[in-house]
């Protein structure tokens, strides 16, 4: 039997809503005007606070064609119930759900945080939690401040939600960061684990693979086990395990891994 992780399989919606389904938009990246220059820049549309925000509610995504298989393992991966809708796609949905009931079991694994956020309901509070998901910030609600963790934030939060995320990584301080992932802006992880063993949750909401991701986790955790959706026999490449942190490259990613690494 397939233990999952906090929540149900995601399943694909047929007819009338579930009672009670609190809708969620669909996972993407949205290609925005950099006013600095004349380029793009990628805006990770992410429900990763949504789900944090409300892990026990149940998610009705509206996700056509491939954006089906992201919509499931973004729910998933913040291990929460959700139903897709989708009109077409579902061949790329089954493909998804088959290699979800595939992974290794592991049991409910508590997230990991640096950062404690006071929530206090408001819009601004969700916005900041959004922006620290994208940056791969990792942060946990919280009732008041807890002492055990890096950094707590709580409101009234600036004007600009851009420029407060961004002072509270340099608060932070990058070295005591949990999780550093580079090249690429549109992966976001989710660490889960016990101190012994961890799980990372790799999403890409782009629509092409990413290749050469670097991830830094610290802590030494020397072994690993790579599952990568649609590339079977991938492995972790340059793998390094010191007393201070785990590094590896991640040497393509479609939508959505999962690296469970132990002491």
């Amino acid at each position: 039997m397939l233990l999952l992780l906090a929540a149900s399989l995601p399943s694909l919606l047929n007819g009338a809503p579930p009672e009670g389904c609190v809708s969620a938009p669909t996972p993407r990246v949205n290609l925005r005007a950099n006013v600095a220059r004349a380029t793009t820049s990628p805006w990770v549309e992410s429900n990763g606070a949504r789900y944090t925000r409300k892990p026990g509610a149940t998610y009705c995504v509206e996700a056509p064609g491939r954006g089906s298989a992201l919509a499931a393992a973004e729910a998933f991966a913040f291990g929460v119930t959700a139903w897709i809708k989708s009109a077409d796609g579902t061949t790329e949905f089954g493909r998804m759900l088959d290699f979800l009931k595939a992974l290794p079991q592991v049991g409910e694994l508590p997230s990991m945080a640096n950062i404690g956020v006071v929530d206090d309901g408001t819009g601004q509070t969700s916005e900041l939690m959004n922006l620290l998901s994208r940056r791969n910030l990792l942060y946990r609600i919280v009732a008041k401040p807890d002492p055990r963790l890096d950094l707590n934030v709580s409101g009234p939060h600036a004007a600009d939600p851009s420029a407060e995320a961004y002072e509270i990584r340099q608060k932070l301080g990058d070295g005591k960061r949990l999780l550093r992932l580079y090249g690429s802006e549109v992966v976001v992880g989710r660490l889960t684990g016990d101190g012994n063993r961890i799980r990372l949750h790799l999403v890409n909401y782009a629509n092409r693979p990413v290749n050469g991701l670097r991830v830094r986790i610290l802590g030494n955790y020397p072994k690993s086990a790579f599952q990568a959706f649609g590339l079977p026999g991938a492995i972790l490449a340059d793998f390094t395990a010191t007393s201070e942190a785990t590094e590896f490259t991640v040497q393509s990613l479609n939508e959505y891994a999962v690296i469970d690494l132990t002491r």
